[in-house]
């Protein structure tokens, strides 16, 4: 048997090779794709959760500090809501400061309150500029 004899089966079997490799490595590529918009999608979907506790953490705690006592008892208990989620994405370091926070306001401290709530507004400014 000569070469030439050989040269359709070497085609039949080159093609059959590539006709089995091309789509696994076209899967593979398209799988490594998927994983990294997915992860993209869960970072953004994080970031815009995050954001989103900070900004309700700065309306309600700061709208009640601001009130200075002119109070409902509804405002009270969305401003501690608010304060609670905030340990989720806040620092270790924060929560010190938090914690002092909270009974500050609970015991209707305000004057007290303000400067760890502005501590608190430009800590939250620092984070949300890294994005």
């Amino acid at each position: 048997m000569e070469l030439k004899d050989l040269a359709p089966w070497i085609a039949i079997a080159f093609t059959l090779a590539l006709s089995i490799l091309v789509p696994l490595f076209t899967q593979m590529a398209n799988n490594s794709h998927q994983r990294k918009m997915l992860q993209e999608k869960f970072e953004y979907e994080s970031r815009q959760k995050k954001t989103k506790t900070y900004e309700t953490f700065l309306t309600e705690v700061g709208g009640l500090i601001t009130a200075h006592g002119h109070i409902e008892k509804e405002c009270l208990s969305q401003a501690g809501a608010a304060l609670h989620q905030l340990y989720i994405y806040a620092p270790e370091d924060w929560y010190s400061d938090l914690d002092k926070l909270m009974e500050l306001i609970m015991s209707l401290e305000w004057d007290e309150a303000k400067p760890i709530m502005q501590k608190f507004s430009r800590l939250i400014s620092k984070e949300l500029n890294k994005y």
